[in-house]
């Protein structure tokens, strides 16, 4: 049988470009988030300055510059008019505490690179201002006669013009450290901007090679895959071809070995020595009916025959005793559930090819296990029919279920002989004729196989009787 051409195969061109344009998008995206989070960080520190330091400042300095004048004005007043002096004096320790204030504020603060210089001068002119005002309030309270002009002109105002002098001096300084800042900030955004603005570009423009990539990659495995599925059917009709040829070629050798043992038969006297030679014939049948209904079934385009039925109950029977010299030399028990009186929706070979498969299946793999049983059930599942062959070997590999019934297919470092074409035979069939078919397996546990087949009407449908309800579960051994 000429077998069709295997697939054809694809590099790895493809999956190699798309996951470097991948890895590139996601690095583009991780380097957006490192820029972002950086700036952040950076714009944070810069307004921190601002916030807690820059504008702090000056309104400490502002502070002191107002409470100076105030202090100046108060002082005045409190050396020119002696009558007022207990109420102006509690105004002047009001308008001293409020210049502390501020000074003890600014010095607090940390100073920025450069400032350090004005701080001093700003703190020796306070100093200056203060033990002028105290001074001249001594003189005032302990001299009333003195003149309270030249006190004023010479004792206060030169060191209130230089305090005010340098705290001004100051203000202008962090003013302009806070507008440095400001335009850092402005700097840092701007920039991280067109940075992040770049790499979402970047982005962008691998997104959509990935997307074309992914694309090409799509349209190549959909190629590959109508590919397999037209090798696969092609397969599959070779197949099919094949077995019409077989089954149609076997025929005839196998109506002549039938004839010749029959003939045989009739010259063996004793009854018997007729015995083995029956066996003989009545494989012969089951090979004959079993290659006519798998000719059938191929010549008919995989279309069952709508009026075929089959009463299990008797085929097994049957077909079980067939099995009787093999699983005697490989020491296994084969055991048959009572089968309730129904009929199923096939042609007799067709279900004898079901059973018969999953049957010499269970032999063949029961491998070396000391447990050997195989036992045969039939269950009513509503308008299915369900046959199910448990066997005690050691099991399937979880990784082997799902294609168990798939053509060619051998289970890895499988030691027994085949094609792979019983179950999926099997699956074949059984689809064929309007059902399915199913495993459960557990290692070291063994395999249940099971098809079901639509139900059949029953000849004995217009005489009720009793039907024997299928087991729960098959007997442990």
């Amino acid at each position: 049988m000429k077998m069709p051409s295997a697939p054809p195969r694809r590099t790895d061109t493809s999956w190699k470009m798309l996951f470097l344009a991948f890895a590139a998008v996601v690095g583009s995206f991780f380097a957006t988030s490192f820029l972002v989070q950086r700036s952040s960080a950076a714009v944070g520190v810069l307004s921190e300055d601002i916030i807690y330091n820059s504008a702090p400042s000056i309104e400490h300095l502002a502070l002191v510059r107002r409470s100076v004048l105030e202090i100046e004005l108060v002082l005045a007043r409190f050396i020119n008019e002696p009558e007022r002096r207990p109420e102006l004096g509690r105004d002047l320790d009001a308008a001293l505490a409020r210049a502390r204030r501020g000074m003890s504020g600014y010095m607090a603060l940390t100073a920025f690179p450069g400032e350090e210089p004005v701080r001093m001068d700003i703190q020796e002119s306070w100093l200056r201002f203060d033990n002028a005002v105290t001074r001249a309030r001594t003189v005032a309270e302990s001299n009333a006669k003195a003149g309270a002009g030249a006190l004023f002109d010479e004792e206060i105002e030169p060191p209130g013009r230089r305090l005010l002098e340098d705290v001004t001096r100051s203000i202008e300084y962090n003013a302009a450290r806070g507008r440095e800042l400001a335009e850092r900030i402005r700097e840092t955004r701007r920039r991280t901007l067109w940075l992040a603005t770049s790499l979402n570009v970047v982005c962008g423009i691998l997104a959509v090679v990935v997307a074309r990539l992914l694309h090409r990659e799509l349209q190549a495995r959909r190629s590959l895959v109508d590919a397999h599925t037209k090798s696969l059917e092609a397969r599959a009709e070779e197949l099919e071809q094949f077995a019409g040829r077989v089954a149609h070629d076997i025929r005839n050798p196998l109506s002549s070995a039938r004839m010749a043992a029959e003939l045989a038969m009739r010259k063996v006297p004793d009854d018997a020595a007729r015995e083995p030679v029956r066996r003989i014939i009545r494989s012969l049948s089951r090979a004959d009916t079993i290659t006519g209904a798998l000719l059938d079934f191929a010549r008919s385009g995989a279309r069952p025959d709508p009026g075929a039925r089959t009463e299990p109950r008797a085929e097994i029977a049957d077909l079980l005793g067939g099995f009787e010299a093999e699983v005697e030399q490989a020491e296994i028990e084969l055991h048959c559930e009572p089968v309730p009186p129904v009929l199923v929706s096939c042609s007799t070979g067709v279900y004898l090819s079901l059973l018969g498969n999953l049957v010499r299946n269970a032999i063949k793999y029961m491998g070396d296990t000391p447990n050997r049983h195989i036992f045969v059930q039939v269950s009513e599942e509503g308008a299915m029919i369900r046959t199910s062959i448990r066997d005690t070997g050691p099991g399937i590999a979880p990784e082997n279920l799902p294609s168990l019934f798939e053509p060619y297919f051998r289970a890895h470092g499988s030691v027994a002989e085949g094609l792979g074409l019983g179950l999926a035979t099997v699956k074949k069939l059984a689809e064929g004729h309007g059902g399915r078919v199913g495993v459960i397996s557990e290692r070291g546990r063994g395999s249940t196989f099971w098809f079901e087949l639509p139900r059949a009407g029953a000849p004995w449908e217009t005489v009720p009787a009793p039907t024997q309800a299928a087991p729960e579960s098959f007997p442990q051994h």
